[in-house]
């Protein structure tokens, strides 16, 4: 039996995490205990179900949109915001599989020991991040081959970023199937690796835009 608690407005009883009240129909608070799979009704882990996330990203969105409540009180005004606030944030995060992994070991209570900014400690690693700097950094963007060399780069940190997704998948798994805190010790070294290539796709980025326009 699903929890109750109370309608602001009409005072009935209202299942935690409904959106609106079952007696008045009135917009309820986003309930702040719920995280961001609860919210979305999602199965905690790192593997999702990337259509159900969308669906229930489009559905709540059709629900709960500001434009709906304009000529409501200020209260339920303030209730859609923050549903769309709550919204926007959970989808962006468990969308993308660097956000989602390190949500993950958030949710877990896991506190990783490297900070977010920090240089690699593993030395075969920070050799691998140097040598990509240096082919980088040794890419002309006013020659003409500088996109197919950048192109080149691309496929290969994306090659790596699929390698470290499928590695933290497993280690994500193996977590919540076991409760071994080891396997989040190598999950958050995955996210840590797959921080620094995702970084390195940004730069690609900006070095590409300037290829491309220069």
């Amino acid at each position: 039996m699903n929890a109750m608690g109370l309608c602001w407005s009409c005072r009935g009883g209202v299942p935690v995490g409904a959106g609106f009240c079952p007696t008045c129909r009135v917009i309820q608070p986003p309930d702040t205990r719920m995280d961001h799979f609860q919210y979305f009704g999602l199965v905690p882990g790192f593997i999702i179900d990337l259509a159900a996330l969308e669906v229930g990203y489009r559905e709540r969105q059709q629900r709960f949109h500001p434009d709906l409540f304009v000529s409501r009180s200020a209260a339920e005004r303030r209730y859609s915001m923050e549903h769309v606030t709550r919204l926007n944030e959970g989808y962006r995060i468990l969308k993308d599989p660097l956000r989602r992994g390190e949500y993950v070991l958030s949710v877990t209570g896991f506190r990783a020991q490297t900070p977010e900014n920090a240089t690699p400690s593993d030395p075969a690693f920070l050799l691998e991040v140097m040598e990509l700097r240096e082919s980088l950094e040794e890419v002309d963007l006013k020659r003409g081959d500088a996109v197919a060399r950048l192109g080149k780069l691309r496929s290969l940190v994306a090659a790596e970023c699929a390698t470290e997704i499928e590695a933290m998948t497993e280690s994500f798994s193996a977590w919540f199937s076991a409760g071994d805190q080891k396997h989040l010790q190598v999950a958050a070294r995955r996210v840590d690796r797959l921080r620094y290539f995702t970084r390195f796709l940004d730069e690609l980025d900006r070095r590409e835009e300037i290829a491309f326009t220069g």
